[in-house]
């Protein structure tokens, strides 16, 4: 008989990871065999799925939420039949990041930082300000070891535009080993509409986070937007490092229309480790 283990803090029924999508389990279906499709580990679909390592818990998991009630060959474990009511495991959507647990960093990204800002902007024809905080967070590292640093970003703008706003802000540094890196002068033309409307629906996306990044699947959306940022703009990119800043729609107030050249400064308040 398979055993079975309470969670100390279940998470609650329901729980969809983020950038995942809903599969219903047939008959021959096995856990390993549902992560070899969607190229992962059979222990980061299990942790995807029900935030645990713990096969105890894992197998309470399947048996009070999936529903399973036949038993693997060897009883040691529970197994999928397609009369699992509801019979639904969670698997990433195409494109969708999947946040290794124990494995070593992402290597293409360990110079690339992210993180949701409270941006200011304000704008009165040829000439405007703008001023931008927010913690920051390196996409190559693994959790719960993500090295973290408070960015603060202010300077002038110029170019024409009107309007004021206050609201989140997505924001990347990319080519920076360490924070310390990112000290001094940034200058630089803003992206244009083209750019922002390719990316309009990942940053949507991000739309409620807040700007705290407190969980691994806010992280998770968090280091997917950066991702496809970068895609969508890398070939524009005439400097191998740069920070850029992007509104995120519908997450703050004002209407404020500008494109231009900025250029100010950038500070480093605090570094740190972990998921705040």
């Amino acid at each position: 008989m398979p055993l079975l283990k309470v969670p100390a803090n279940p998470i609650p029924k329901g729980f969809v990871p983020a950038l995942f999508t809903s599969y219903k389990v047939k008959d021959g279906d096995t856990l390993a065999s549902i992560a070899q499709v969607h190229g992962m580990a059979v222990w980061e679909l299990i942790y995807e799925n029900f935030k645990t390592l713990d096969p105890r818990e894992a197998n309470w998991y399947l048996k009070n939420y999936v529903g399973c009630t036949r038993e693997t060959r060897d009883k040691a474990n529970l197994a999928f039949s397609a009369s699992d009511k509801p019979g639904i495991i969670y698997v990433p959507t195409p494109h969708s990041p999947v946040l290794p647990i124990s494995i070593p960093g992402q290597a293409g990204l360990n110079d690339v930082w992210a993180g949701i800002a409270k941006g200011h902007s304000a704008d009165l024809f040829v000439a405007g300000a703008f001023d931008v905080t927010g913690v920051i967070y390196n996409l190559g590292d693994n959790a719960p070891n993500v090295r973290n640093a408070v960015l603060n970003m202010n300077g002038y703008k110029v170019g024409p535009g009107l309007g004021a706003s206050i609201g989140a802000t997505l924001i990347i540094a990319y080519g920076y080993s360490q924070p310390r890196d990112m000290i001094g002068e940034v200058s630089g033309f803003d992206f244009d509409l083209a750019v922002v409307a390719k990316l309009g629906d990942v940053l949507k996306g991000l739309n409620g986070i807040g700007t705290a990044i407190d969980t691994l699947d806010k992280f998770k959306k968090i280091r997917y937007a950066a991702e496809q940022t970068i895609k969508t703009t890398m070939n524009g990119m005439p400097e191998s490092k740069g920070i850029i800043a992007l509104p995120i729609p519908m997450a703050g107030v004002g209407i404020h229309l500008w494109l231009g050249y900025k250029t100010g400064n950038v500070r480093i308040f605090r570094t740190g480790t972990g998921i705040l």
